[in-house]
């Protein structure tokens, strides 16, 4: 490993992140760490999250998300800590928020973001839970999915915008198609940050989701599934320097 992970100081804010992976010249990509999925099931391999998170932050991911859901996807707050205390990367948590509590829990679990899904939150509800973020210091990932959900999303104001190529209303059990990103990344201004995610399984369908402008990716069960996640992650790192077969 390449060192002592443990936190000494704040990590870098999510956004922040993404721009310096971009002006290093690499794909930035926030690595996911999702113990289930309802459609390819266990993802963690009794591998210790903790060891997973400073694995794939020596591998280059310029984030980690961590989905903290129990019921459908396997997870925790604490392990959300135990990722966030392991490395000095900015860590996102997803779950399905529906009251601020879950804003400072999240906060005090040392996530650095929050994943707020328009699909699942009413508008004033969304409204309170993005005041909340930016009260504590914190960075949100405003999903969406549709257009009618992206033109709510800009109502926040949003810094950040995460375009989910699946249904997670399915609980990301669709097929999900990059080609949702290359519809609506086009049309989130140019000062808001954008990340493609889910249902990017190679390359060229990151290569896809950047060139219709999207500042990073969130991947995965394409890198958790690997045999090798850091040559895995690395492929998708690289993505824009790889050749195009």
């Amino acid at each position: 490993m390449g060192g002592d992970y443990r936190r000494v100081s704040p990590a870098l804010p999510l956004s922040r992140a993404i721009l310096s992976a971009q002006e290093q010249g690499i794909v930035p990509v926030i690595a996911d760490i999702k113990p289930v999925s309802p459609r390819d099931g266990d993802l963690l391999s009794s591998r210790a999250p903790a060891e997973l998170a400073r694995t794939l932050a020596d591998a280059g991911a310029c984030a980690l998300s961590v989905v903290t859901e129990p019921r459908d996807f396997g997870g925790s707050c604490a392990m959300l800590t135990e990722v966030a205390d392991a490395v000095s990367l900015p860590v996102l948590r997803k779950d399905f928020f529906s009251a601020p509590e879950q804003v400072a829990e999240s906060h005090a679990a040392h996530a650095g973001a929050v994943l707020l899904i328009m699909a699942t939150i009413p508008d004033p509800l969304a409204a309170q839970l993005y005041q909340e973020t930016r009260q504590l210091g914190m960075e949100a990932v405003v999903e969406i999915h549709t257009r009618a959900e992206l033109d709510r999303a800009l109502a926040l104001d949003p810094t950040i915008i995460g375009i989910n190529n699946r249904n997670i209303l399915k609980l990301e059990t669709d097929p999900g198609d990059v080609r949702v990103t290359e519809e609506l990344a086009p049309l989130v201004p140019d000062s808001i940050l954008t990340i493609s995610e889910s249902s990017l399984n190679s390359p060229e369908e990151v290569r896809r989701a950047r060139q219709a402008g999207a500042s990073a990716v969130l991947i995965g069960t394409a890198i958790l599934q690997a045999p090798d996640i850091t040559a895995r992650l690395k492929t998708f790192i690289e993505a824009e320097d790889s050749p195009i077969v």
